[in-house]
């Protein structure tokens, strides 16, 4: 399998182009650590990590995610990780772990961690996805069996996740997910 970094000496981008578009992506992951950022003291749950990332517009597996936590934290875990490593002089080395801001800048701008592509289905890979789970073809799924389908079956979900997503895409009177009005929001940036 081709990783990213082997096509990259293909491709010539222009180093000011490089540069709005790192800073573009570094301001996307400030605003969205900010989201979640409790008192503005550059920490933030470790439990939100997922959130983050997908609010990023990637789609990490539960491993993924794991390995990128195991990555950001330190040694002994607090709970918390932190926006970015602290300041240290020019000619010292920093053995502190790579922190949010520069372990999502480097995924964001590559799509890929550990070697692995980390990007988002498409609306039509979603909608087939959804049509798998109502083989009767009535354009919904209610949300009691897709949440049994998610804690079950697969990449098994959290309870936090299933009550995110099902606040997002349920409605509230009847319970059903009309997958063709939330597949598009979920292939969306």
């Amino acid at each position: 399998m081709a990783h990213v970094s082997q096509w990259e000496e293909f491709a010539y981008i222009p180093s000011a182009r490089q540069k709005r578009r790192k800073e573009k992506v570094e301001s996307e992951i400030r605003n969205v650590f900010k989201l979640f950022e409790r008192d503005n003291n550059g920490l933030c749950d470790v439990r939100e990590v997922g959130t983050m990332v997908r609010a990023l517009g990637l789609n990490p597996k539960e491993r993924q995610l794991d390995d990128m936590i195991r990555e950001m934290e330190s040694e002994q875990s607090t709970g918390h990780i932190k926006f970015q490593r602290d300041p240290v002089k020019p000619d010292e080395k920093s053995d502190e772990p790579r922190r949010f801001l520069e372990l999502l800048s480097d995924v964001l701008l590559t799509f890929e961690f550990n070697g692995e592509l980390m990007v988002r289905d498409s609306e039509d890979v979603l909608l087939k996805a959804f049509e798998v789970l109502d083989p009767e073809g009535r354009g919904y799924i209610d949300s009691e069996y897709l949440k049994e389908q998610m804690t079950t079956k697969g990449e098994r979900f959290t309870t936090e996740e299933i009550v995110e997503m099902l606040n997002a895409a349920a409605d509230p009177e009847t319970g059903y997910i009309r997958y063709d009005d939330y597949a598009p929001i979920l292939a969306s940036d």
